[in-house]
């Protein structure tokens, strides 16, 4: 594949359950409304990477499971740190995605072509 023709690695990185500071009810609605959008949207990130609050997001009782499930059967790749799930007491209910680990994160971080980070 020649340059400009290659995929492009877009990696989201989210870390916090929330979208924007400020009132967390509208942080919460924001973050629901960002995520669905994905699904609407021609260029879709290749990875979304899951930190600290954010892995709440992945896991039993989320709001947004089942747009995070259309998002992976996309065929977009969903990690979710493993430490931050440890911290929270979540990993035994990780229902999107998998479990990740730091070096696995800085690997997609370094190696990606555009990070967005909403």
């Amino acid at each position: 594949v020649k340059g400009d023709e290659r995929v492009k690695k877009i990696i989201l990185y989210i870390n916090s359950h929330l979208l924007g500071i400020g009132d967390e009810a509208l942080g919460a609605i924001l973050m629901r409304s960002f995520l669905k959008t994905l699904l609407d949207m021609e260029t879709k990130p290749s990875r979304l990477i899951l930190v600290n609050s954010g892995v709440r997001l992945a896991t039993e009782g989320s709001e947004v499971l089942e747009t995070l499930q259309a998002l992976s059967e996309k065929g977009i790749e969903i990690l979710s740190c493993g430490t931050c799930l440890d911290f929270y007491g979540l990993k035994e209910k990780l229902k999107v995605g998998k479990i990740s680990n730091m070096y696995d994160i800085a690997q997609s971080l370094l190696e990606a072509d555009r990070l967005i980070r909403p």
